[in-house]
């Protein structure tokens, strides 16, 4: 039994494969506070900018990726792969070129809908190509990637602001995606070749695209471990977010500054890579993942709680305590990711993991996308701490409910067992 993550890069594909996603990710955060400045600082725009171009980054995720991913399926998955990492090398050309905030949403949109299309594509690939004991690290050295590059990339950015520009992420974002598509090149097109036709059998029709978008749609509601795992990933995220753009003024109620805040951010960010390699040197949770992710959650809503009392000045702590509560918060959040990405690709068959896979994160984005609205909507009613009170008593009602439902079916069927 290999117990370390890193014996999956053996298998030259994935490697490829990995390099590539390693890149991809990097870009889809190098920008990001690039945008911002460009919106806030060099255009002179408000709140209402920053939203738009929020709304229009998290949109072809959820409106254009589970129908895309039907045609996804029936292409070769390296092309696809390549095309789109090209494609978002040009749109991201025209970031550098926007003249106006409107220029700027278009090609926003036009690269974020490249990334809508690569994403299922990847994750069908993961499934050709690394074999079924080694599906749990592949699935943690994906996370560690998404996980690593949402502290390096805007880090990255910022520093390469600092430096050369405002603008100058922009290039650098460019030469990545480019040397991840080169990356693309070394993949094999095992999976992808076209089947030989038998000319003497008759011809099997194929199923429409409503058929076949359902059908990636109805094989998540027939698999119950994957049916929960979406639907408890899909809560979390909203509950998440529901506070996370919050998060700056509760900082300020407990305590922190603008400089010390991204400190709190980053010890997030950095227990959330800590927690994926945990989880990639110890695999033995694969056959409770489900377990996990609920019991993650409700120690996870303890401590989102926690943070809502020290608003409220129920207690305080010293700055190396919240940043350990940050550090543990983000390593209870890789205890849900890590564990999702398994039960997605090991519950999934290959001829419908492009069209499962879109179909969750198009429910999971939805999430997303309205929980910041309603998030912000709550506070000015009821007050930040308290938002952060409501969202963690949800998170860990939420895992306790799934956690002891699991728990009570697999005690009745030992029950049943033993009768």
């Amino acid at each position: 039994m290999k117990n370390n993550m890193f014996e999956v890069l053996r298998n030259k594909a994935f490697r490829s494969l990995f390099t590539a996603q390693v890149f991809s990710d990097l870009g889809n955060w190098l920008d990001f506070i690039a945008i911002q400045v460009v919106v806030a600082y060099h255009w002179n725009l408000g709140e209402e900018a920053i939203a738009a171009v929020i709304i229009v980054l998290a949109l072809p995720w959820v409106v254009i990726g589970p129908f895309a991913s039907v045609f996804v399926e029936r292409m070769s998955k390296k092309q696809v792969m390549i095309a789109t990492l090209l494609l978002r090398a040009v749109f991201v050309a025209g970031l550098f070129f926007s003249p106006n905030l409107y220029i700027l949403l278009m090609f926003l949109l036009l690269k974020s809908t490249a990334g809508a299309l690569y994403d299922p594509a990847r994750q069908a690939m993961i499934r050709e190509i690394v074999d079924e004991e080694d599906l749990p690290r592949a699935v943690t050295l994906s996370q560690l990637s998404l996980n690593s590059m949402k502290i390096i990339g805007p880090a990255l950015g910022a520093g390469l602001i600092s430096v050369f520009g405002e603008k100058s992420p922009f290039l650098f974002e460019i030469g990545g995606f480019l040397l991840g598509t080169a990356f693309l090149f070394l993949l094999p097109s095992t999976g992808d070749m076209p089947l030989t036709v038998d000319k003497n059998k008759p011809a099997v029709e194929k199923p429409g695209f409503k058929k076949e978008l359902a059908e990636g749609i109805r094989h998540i509601f027939n698999v119950p471990v994957l049916k929960v795992s979406v639907i408890l990933t899909a809560a979390a995220l909203f509950i998440i977010f529901l506070y996370d753009g919050l998060f700056v003024f509760i900082a300020k109620e407990i305590g922190f500054n603008g400089e010390s805040f991204g400190l709190l951010v980053s010890a997030v960010g950095l227990g959330s890579v800590v927690g994926s390699i945990l989880l990639g040197s110890w695999t033995r949770w694969k056959s409770l993942p489900v377990q996990l992710m609920s019991a993650s959650a409700l120690f996870s809503g303890l401590l989102i709680a926690c943070i809502g009392l020290g608003g409220h000045k129920v207690f305080t702590l010293a700055d190396w305590g919240w940043l350990s509560g940050a550090f543990l918060l983000g390593a209870l959040g890789a205890s849900q990711s890590v564990p999702y990405g398994f039960v997605l690709q090991s519950e999934t068959p290959g001829h419908l993991m492009a069209r499962v896979s879109a179909a969750a994160s198009a429910l999971q984005t939805f999430s997303m996308l309205v929980a910041p609205a309603a998030g912000a909507l709550l506070a000015k009613a009821i007050g930040v701490p308290n938002v952060l009170l409501l969202a963690g008593a949800a998170t860990t009602l939420l895992g306790a409910g799934v956690l002891s439902a699991y728990l009570s079916r697999r005690k009745t069927v030992h029950t049943k067992a033993g009768a």
